[in-house]
């Protein structure tokens, strides 16, 4: 919201649209008021970037809610005996009115907001022949989708708004309930109309003329016991237009479109700055991961064959999954967050920290977390008395059962070759759960939320999505490029390929069976080359990432900027020789939904491997994503595709969406899992 004081506290800061820079001063994002001002008119070239940062603040106040939501009522993670009640009944899906994370109001004083000034903004003002407006109206009606879609998700029905009101009992008084299919609808509608009227360029988000700023300096110093500074880059305060309404299309099931926003992203907004489109490498597992982390506790023997200098030098130099969870203006791959103040002072602030045992308001340095980590100047921030959330039984014994591939040396004459093995070592990216040392040794710290960024979205998050779809409309084997290869040049390697011997007059070689004959120099068509010709079709027309007109885009050089996500935790998944195929791992997948479900499935249909290949994707998702607030809306979409494709019913969405969550409450369904609405 915007206030008479944050207007004039912004001017103060010298804060301006256009070609002058923002110069640091204290929050930006300070208010010290409730009530929703409707002064200035928005017909100034100056007047909107307050009402840009004024809904930033509005998303701040949202931002404890959007994640507890979404991650308590998840699987990955379990409230303590330490937990408030308000989180133990998110988790058991008992909350009612009045728990403290349950407001729909929050997420309409967002959207009014929005409203106020979609409705007013003069969208002709210009310098020159530039339009000024074009980028900030874009990033508004974002924030507002963005806003109906976590509603729909978390509500069901809710009423749609869309016309700005000033009270509080106007918006009680739009009472009327609207699906969130229509709604979404709408939405979508209207970001169309918006890509229609202004180019990629106009709709990218806008970044105000400036790289990073600065909002303050923390209570606590680092462990050199230095000042630490937060920073924040405007650009990642906004989300991208074609994200968002790839992720509406998602939701909705209209798979195509989805994916068509997904490239369009990624070729045209996330491609002006490449490093927003490449996807990150894990730092490998290695034998300290034991030493640490309570999900490796068990190991006690590598393989004799394992290579560690081979394994932590083959991508030397690239960037490093972590690197998305550490306290910098642009965290790794993050492409939208939501930025808390530094502390009481300055703005508003977040209780997720605290919640998994980090005092990041804190001041005392000498009772910061004290782990045995690689990563340890992460926990450089004071601890709290109690931790309240930990990581779910399932999340642990998903990490541990994890494949773990790694190169070991095979000696030949000629040629010298690289041969992938596999073992049960865990996903590697659970090395974010550390246990604590000393007084601290029966806590399990998690640091992805100990550095009070609310992330939305990540690189990986769109590249996962975009397999959603993709899985959806037809190409199993095309989403599981996604996380084997990633989408690049490179994949063409990887086509299954039927070729076949031509006689003199270029006519296909006939054998005395009266069948083609195949070149078997040229065909690639055993298990390790699996993408289809209807996929590469797919690939290089329709979603044209592998296109000739892309070849510079979506490639990889000395440096490799694109992998399989399922890198990040599993290793060298991508090689031609790993066994991390497709055939092996979907038929393994069906076999376990087969098993779980009593499907008694005996011969596999395409519909199968999409069904399996959407299951692959979820447990992508939790090792990706976990514990960044989006798990809940993650499972409660997959549910609700499957009982739309109806594979195996038009309830088994509904049936799959209890399972995974019977450890937080029995009987949970799309129809029973939202909250209260008040």
């Amino acid at each position: 919201m915007i206030t008479k004081n944050i207007t004039k506290y912004l001017i103060a800061c010298s804060l301006f649209c256009g070609g002058v820079a923002v110069t640091s001063c204290s929050d930006m994002l300070e208010t010290d008021s409730n009530r929703q001002v409707f002064d200035p008119a928005l017909d100034q070239k100056t007047d909107s970037v307050f009402y840009a940062y004024g809904i930033m603040q509005a998303l701040q106040q949202l931002a404890d809610q959007y994640y507890f939501q979404n991650e308590l009522r998840g699987d990955l993670v379990r409230p303590t005996e330490k937990a408030t009640t308000h989180l133990r009944d998110l988790a058991s899906f008992t909350a009612n009115a009045t728990n403290k994370y349950d407001s729909v109001y929050l997420y309409y004083k967002v959207i009014n907001n929005c409203n106020y000034y979609l409705a007013h903004r003069d969208t002709t003002l210009a310098t020159g022949s530039q339009n000024v407006v074009c980028n900030e109206y874009a990033a508004v009606a974002s924030f507002r989708a963005w806003t109906y879609l976590q509603l729909a998700r978390q509500y069901g029905a809710v009423p749609y708004i869309t016309d700005p009101v000033t009270t509080i009992g106007q918006i009680n008084a739009n009472t009327t309930m609207t699906g969130y299919e229509t709604i979404l609808a709408s939405e979508a509608q209207m970001l169309e109309t918006l890509k229609a009227r202004y180019s990629d360029a106009q709709i990218s988000v806008p970044t105000f003329n400036q790289a990073s700023r600065s909002i303050g300096v923390l209570n606590w110093k680092d462990e050199r016991g230095q000042n630490v500074e937060k920073f924040i880059r405007p650009s990642k305060c906004f989300i991208p237009l074609n994200v968002v309404l790839g992720d509406i299309y998602l939701e909705l099931g209209k798979y195509e479109q989805a994916a068509t926003c997904y490239y369009q992203y990624l070729r045209y907004q996330g491609f002006l700055n490449p490093s927003n489109i490449s996807v990150n490498y894990n730092d490998f597992m290695n034998t300290r991961f034991s030493e640490y982390s309570p999900i490796f506790k068990n190991f006690t023997e590598w393989p004799a064959d394992y290579n560690a200098a081979k394994n932590n030098t083959l991508y030397s130099g690239t960037p490093i999954w972590e690197n998305s969870f550490v306290h910098t203006a642009s965290p790794g791959d993050v492409i939208s967050y939501i930025p808390m103040a530094v502390n009481y002072t300055m703005g508003k602030t977040t209780d997720v920290p605290a919640a998994y045992g980090y005092n990041y308001y804190g001041t005392e340095r000498n009772i910061s977390v004290v782990v045995d980590d690689p990563m340890e100047s992460v926990f450089n921030c004071p601890k709290t008395e109690g931790i309240q959330i930990v990581p779910s039984q399932a999340y642990c014994d998903s990490a541990r059962r994890a494949q773990y591939y790694y190169y070991t040396e095979q000696v030949k004459v000629s040629p010298f070759n690289w041969i992938v093995k596999n073992m049960a070592l865990g996903d590697g990216r659970a090395s974010i759960i550390c246990q604590g040392e000393g007084a601290d040794s029966s806590y399990v710290y998690t640091y992805k939320p100990s550095t009070a960024y609310i992330y939305l979205y990540r690189n990986a998050t769109v590249w996962l999505h975009l397999a959603e779809a993709i899985n959806r409309m037809g190409y199993p084997d095309a989403a599981f490029a996604v996380l084997k290869n990633g989408l690049h040049s490179e994949l063409t390697n990887y086509r299954y390929l039927e070729v076949y011997l031509k006689d003199q007059a270029g006519n296909d070689s006939i054998d005395e069976q009266g069948n083609k004959v195949l070149d078997m120099t040229q065909s690639h068509i055993d298990d390790k080359y699996y993408l289809t010709p209807e996929s590469y079709e797919l690939l290089t027309t329709r979603l044209p990432f592998l296109a000739q007109e892309n070849s510079d885009v979506f490639k990889n050089g000395t440096t490799k900027s694109f992998v399989g996500i399922h890198f990040h935790g599993a290793g060298a998944v991508e090689d031609l020789y790993s066994s991390y195929r497709y055939s092996t791992v979907l038929n393994a997948k069906i076999a376990d939904i087969n098993r779980k479900f009593g499907l008694n499935l005996t011969n596999y249909t395409k519909d199968d491997y999409i069904n399996a290949m959407e299951d692959l994707l979820c447990d992508e998702y939790a090792m990706e994503f976990a514990f960044e607030g989006t798990r809940f809306s993650d499972l409660r979409r997959l549910a609700l595709h499957k009982n739309q494709a109806g594979t195996y019913g038009g309830n088994f969405g509904d049936i799959w969406l209890s399972r995974m969550l019977q450890n937080n409450a029995p009987g949970i369904t799309t129809h029973n899992c939202y909250l209260p609405y008040k």
